[in-house]
């Protein structure tokens, strides 16, 4: 059977490939990068376009081509005034037509699940970073980052925060990710790959633990 994990970018596959490794999980998930459609751009995001590819996969299900389905997206919207709910409200918007609906949990830091009674697995879907905070993969990997880096990252923000924010197109958006991308242009060996960012992160927090848990749960 294939299982399905359907990301917004390449960096996401990239680094979830990574954590796959890092963790010896021997999933056999096939990632798929949603793009937006080339038709209307400006109509269209990439958190959008992973909610489109749902219908197609579903009906995979039905066929029984596909046995595992997950979506993992950006905790961001337009709105903020419920950013959580805007988030859910176009999931459910998309997959309640299909049968699947959202189950009642206690935590939702643990990931969220839509299930249909017709299907023996549910469809697994992670909002980056935790379920719960706005964010990006960038915010996760600050939120797992070690106490040892602490000091290196606060010098990290402190001269971010000196630039001012003026530049930044959207400055709610971009601070985690100039800060991230600046952290690891400054370690012993730089990079901009944030899949190198697992071999510095703290396997213990909850953040870390509870993705991980996830996957086994949405895929295992």
């Amino acid at each position: 059977m294939i299982k399905h994990l359907i990301v917004e970018a390449e960096s996401d596959k990239l680094f979830i490939q990574t954590f796959l490794r890092h963790e010896n999980l021997n999933l056999q998930l096939n990632i798929d990068v949603a793009t937006p459609q080339d038709l209307e751009p400006t109509a269209y995001t990439t958190k959008q376009a992973v909610l489109q590819q749902l219908p197609r996969l579903v009906k995979l299900l039905e066929t029984g081509q596909v046995s595992h389905i997950g979506i993992l997206v950006d905790m961001d919207f337009t709105d903020k005034t419920d950013i959580k709910t805007q988030n859910l409200r176009q999931i459910s918007e998309r997959l309640n037509p299909l049968g699947f609906y959202q189950c009642p949990q206690q935590n939702d830091e643990l990931g969220i699940y839509f299930e249909n009674l017709d299907y023996d697995n549910p469809i697994g879907v992670w909002l980056m970073p935790n379920n719960q905070d706005e964010g990006y993969l960038e915010t996760w990997i600050k939120m797992t980052m070690p106490t040892n880096e602490q000091n290196h990252f606060g010098q990290i923000e402190n001269f971010i925060h000196s630039l001012g924010t003026s530049h930044f197109k959207n400055p709610t958006t971009s601070l985690d990710k100039a800060r991230i991308y600046t952290w690891l242009a400054t370690q012993s060996k730089p990079t901009q790959d944030l899949s190198k960012a697992l071999a510095l992160a703290d396997p213990n927090t909850a953040t870390y633990q509870n993705f991980k848990n996830w996957l086994i749960t949405t895929f295992g």
